[in-house]
Order: structure tokens, then sequence, then C-alpha cells
């Protein structure tokens, strides 16, 4: 036997141990999961509002004037709940309403202090709400009353009690918000209340739980997602205004239900680019608190009506489904654009997303074994690919490899379709991400890069701070270095100290840019400088120094440790990548 090959042999175990303790190092940050249909699954039916006559109009008047003129959508909250403190958790121990029918024991995490009020009530509500005032159109409403009773969780909300004899004007909608404790990844629910004579929803409830809140800007998204709830997105609905088909054989699955109605099938032919798209797919993953009311997230992993929330465009399949039920318009130029999906072809929707372990779809699917972090496709966090062996056979539908065992995760709700999975603490937003070659704030994105190495070591994606300026071009700052510098898409940067080889691969402006909170500062930086850091890219970009694992290499992995889906994906530090990259060099990867 030749030296090279014992060596190998004699090795592995304990290099395929330190391999694994490259990918087990850490848990995945929290997601919201929402759970909107375990919730109104079976419930009674919701009561009716009273509409009323202005002052000075008599119900004659009222039933024969014109039709009433559509405008913005007027969204109004009250807070009875959180000006009582018998209603949220003030000290570890409290016993408090969950607002689903229980009394919990709160714990440090449940306090609900006076700065996460303000933050709630100040600027999650109103940002939330916003999102859709500004897309959505109704016929607005004068005065409306409460009926006697409410029914199911929203009966355990305080309601002042006016608003059930004197009633509510100024607003098309209104919702009534609580911060009770709620359950593992639920960061809020929302739920409708009563509706109006025409089928729309004029009164909602809202938990969030007090654990979730804080400044990251995407909880205003898991927020608004809520809230479309409560404003009528639910199967119930789609199915009682005759919008969804039920199909079969796609992609090999049967009884998948379509939102197939006119402007959603329209925009779902445009946005994939297929015009015999029957529609936009509804989830069939997730339990019976997910599916159904939520848009296919392997088809619309990033939109705001996705079962699992991420950065959560709100793009023109949810504004057309909204439209489509008849008591909406849909403010037509303010849909956002995702990119996830978007121009992909008929294939993406009817085939595999991963054949035979080679994907047509590299920047929303992996198969790619590489230790060195790659951009979650929404930018908002550091991940790795989330490809793991399951011990057994799945299903047909979603074999994708040699090894029918192999998949990506089913919590991802992406029909077994890998995909990166975000870091523990590798969230560009977040302060607590402090891995190499991060800028890290509330105007931070992650971008991919071409061998980049920070201080001698090759690293992967990194996080950098991001102005929006200028539209159609976004400008980058890295690490060390507080220039502006304009990073137009087809180009890659190479930066400076203190990086020491490689580029910054510059991302797509909408990418980036879509739900950035702020403009942040005019870039500086003169043209003659910016062009000689800037050069084409041409070719496939080499993202990292592994090559994708060959089955036979992960098969190994598990007979040796058992990696399950349940692993969450790798957040390694320096000496870990260092770690990692002789790891990859032995094995040849």
């Amino acid at each position: 036997m030749q030296m090279s090959s014992f060596y190998s042999l004699s090795t592995l175990p304990l290099i395929l141990l330190l391999l694994l303790l490259c990918v087990r190092l850490c848990s995945g940050r929290v997601e919201h999961r929402c759970t909107f249909d375990k919730r109104t699954r079976d419930g009674a039916p919701l009561p009716m509002v009273r509409e009323l006559p202005r002052k000075g109009q008599g119900a004659f008047q009222a039933y024969t004037a014109s039709e009433p003129e559509w405008g913005p959508l007027r969204i109004g909250f009250f807070t009875e709940d959180l000006k009582n403190k018998s209603r949220y958790c003030t000290a570890e121990g409290d016993m408090r309403p969950d607002y689903e029918g229980n009394t919990v024991k709160c714990e440090k995490r449940h306090i609900l202090t006076e700065e996460k009020k303000a933050l709630l009530i100040n600027k999650l509500l109103p940002d939330s709400i916003k999102l859709h005032s500004d897309r959505l159109l109704v016929q607005t409403t004068e005065l409306f009353v409460l009926p006697s009773s409410l029914v199911g969780a929203c009966s355990l909300f305080l309601i002042p009690d006016g608003h059930f004899t004197e009633g509510i004007t100024g607003a098309d909608f209104i919702l009534y918000v609580a911060a009770g404790p709620t359950h593992d990844v639920n960061v809020a629910w929302g739920v409708p209340c009563a509706l109006r004579s025409g089928g729309r929803p004029a009164v909602g409830a809202l938990n969030f739980g007090p654990q979730h809140i804080s400044s990251r800007q995407d909880l205003s998204r898991a927020v608004a997602h809520e809230i479309a709830h409560a404003l009528g997105f639910s199967v119930q609905l789609f199915t009682e205004s005759k919008m969804v088909t039920k199909l079969s054989k796609i992609r090999g699955k049967s009884n998948v239900l379509v939102v197939s109605s006119e402007k959603t099938r329209e925009v779902t032919r445009k946005h994939f680019n297929c015009d015999r798209a029957p529609g936009m797919e509804l989830e069939d993953e997730g339990g019976a608190g997910t599916a159904q009311s939520h848009w296919e997230r392997r088809n619309a992993k990033d939109e705001i009506m996705a079962g699992v929330a991420g950065i959560g465009y709100y793009s023109a399949m949810t504004m057309a489904a909204f439209e489509d039920l008849g008591y909406y318009r849909a403010n037509w130029g303010m849909e956002e654009v995702m990119g996830w999906g978007r121009n992909t072809g008929c294939d993406f929707l009817e085939e595999k997303c991963v054949n035979n372990g080679t994907t047509k779809y590299p920047d929303m699917f992996c198969v790619d074994g590489s230790f060195l972090f790659q951009c979650t496709s929404d930018h908002l966090a550091l991940g790795v690919c989330g490809l793991f062996d399951f011990g057994k056979d799945l299903h047909p539908v979603y074999r994708y490899f040699k090894y029918p065992s192999m998949g990506g995760s089913p919590n991802e709700l992406t029909d077994y379709c890998p995909v990166i999975m975000p870091s523990a603490e590798g969230t560009c937003t977040s302060t607590l991400n402090n891995f190499t070659g991060c800028r890290v704030g509330p105007n931070s994105r992650c971008v991919e890069t071409d061998l980049l190495r920070f201080n001698s070591v090759t690293i992967g994606a990194i996080c950098v701070e991001v102005s929006c300026e200028h539209k159609g071009v976004a400008s980058i700052r890295y690490v060390g270095d507080d220039t502006w510098y304009p990073c137009p898409e087809g180009h890659r940067l190479k930066p400076g100290t203190p990086f020491t080889r490689g580029h910054i691969i510059c991302p797509r402006y909408t990418d980036v840019c879509t739900t950035l909170a702020s403009a942040v500062l005019k870039p500086t930086l003169d043209n003659n400088t910016f062009q000689n850091l800037l050069t084409p890219v041409e070719g496939p970009v080499q993202r990292s120094l592994s090559k994708p694992l060959e089955m036979e290499k992960k098969d190994a992995r598990k007979k040796y440790f058992g990696v399950d889906a349940g692993s969450v994906a790798v957040t390694p530090s320096l000496p870990w990548l260092l770690l990692c990259s002789l790891l990859g060099a032995l094995l040849g990867i």
C-alpha cells in the first residue's frame, strides 16, 4: 500500500469527526412560522358588522346614494390589552393569557418592557400596516358597529364598549392588538373577527409574542403577513370566491390546490415567464397550521405570504389574490420584485428542482457541500446548503439525488429541495454577527464573493453595508473601509485591506434594495477610481474552494456520525474556517 493511501484511510474517522464538527457547531436563527390555518380551520362562521349611515344622512339616503368611492385601505388599531398590566407579562412567574384560551406562566423572555411596547406601537405596527395601505384599495367605510359578540380567539381580546354601541369611524378595517406569550417560533398570529355585508373582513385580532419584539427590519414583514390573513388571505375565502382549482400531476404530486383566478394566473405567468402556468400553487407542507393558506414556498420562498417568513416581498401575486377576492383593488405599480423564480420558465414549475444531483437553478437550490458561507436567497444572512441524509428513502416525488435518502430540510417547506439555510447569528442586520469579514448593521446585506481571502484565509460570502440612493445600482462598503463603492450588477469589486485576494460579486439591485429601510449615504468615490476597481464577471463565479460533495462522501458521513435533517446550518468562526479548508484539501473536495 502506498503511504498516501494508508494516510487517507487511517485518518478517515478523525477527518470525518472534525468535518462533522464544522457542520454542527451551532443552531439556526429563529424564523417566523405561520400557524393561521390551525387557528381558523373548522371555526364558527364569522359574524357581520352593522354598517350605519353618516350623521345627518337617513337610512334611505344611505342605501340610494351612489356607490362608495375606492380609496387606500385605512387600518386602525387598538391596544387595550397593552394598557392593562394584568393582560401581559410584567415579571417572571406571572400567570397571563396567551389569547388562545390558556393561562401560561411567564418566563423572563415573555416580559413586555416599556421599550418593547413602544417599539410595537410606534414602529412595528405602523410599518406593517403601511405595507398594506400602500397597495390595497377598498370602497371606504363611514361607520360600522361591532356585532354583540365575537367568536374564537377574537372574543379573548379587550375591546372598548363603545365599539359595540356607537361604532367606529375613520377606518375600513380595525385590528385589536395584544402581546401575550406565543409558542415555539410563532412570532405573531392574526385572525379575522367580523365581516362586512359584502364579505370583506372589517375586524381582526393580532397577538405579538413579546419575546420576539426587536428592531429587526424583517419583523414588520412577519406582522404584515399576519395582518394579511386577518384581511382575508385564506384558502377559505379564496374557495368561497371560486378562486381555487384542484390539480394533479404537478411535479408528480396529486391534489395540488392552485389559485387560478384571472389576475393571479396572469401575474403568475408573467413572474415565472411561463404562459401555461395554471395559477399560483398553495402550500401543501407544514401540517394543519401552515398548509393551504400560503403560497407554495418551493415556488415563492421569499414572498410575504410564504409559510415561513423571510424578507417578505409584497409581490404582484399577493396583490392579485387580494384583487381577485372582489372587494379589494390593487394599487398597481407598488408591487415588489421577487427574485425567486423570476423568469425561470415553465421547467421551474413543472420539473424537479434537482435532477440526479444537479440543478438548473443554482441561485435558488443548492447541491454544494462547501463549508464556506453562501448567501441565503433573501440576502439577509450567511448560510450553507441544507442537504441532509434522512436515513430512509424519501417519497419518490422528493428524490433528487443518487441516494434516495438525501434531500433538503422539511422545515423549509420547499418540497425537500435543498436551499441555503441561515446560520446561527449569521444575520447581516444583527450586531450579534461577528463573523470574519462582515460589516453588519440595519442596512447590511449578504453578497457572494469570488475566492475572497481575509488575512490570508479564504472565506465565502460576507455582509456589506448597502446604499440604494442611485436607482438601479447598489453601492457598498465593506469592513475596514468607510468608502462607498458603486457596484453594478454583472461586475465584481476588488476590495482592499483587510482583504488580500479575490473579489466581491456585485449584487442585483432589486435583491438588496427592494426592502431596504433607508438610502443611507451618497457614495463618494470618483468615477476613475471606481472603474479601476471593477471588472466584468465573465463565466461562472468560483465562490469557494470546494467542489460538490459526491454522494458517497455524504453517505460515509451519515454512516459514521448520523447527520440528520434536524442538523442546522454551519456557523464556523475563523479557526474553524482554517480547519475546514484543511479538511477540504485532505478529502479532495
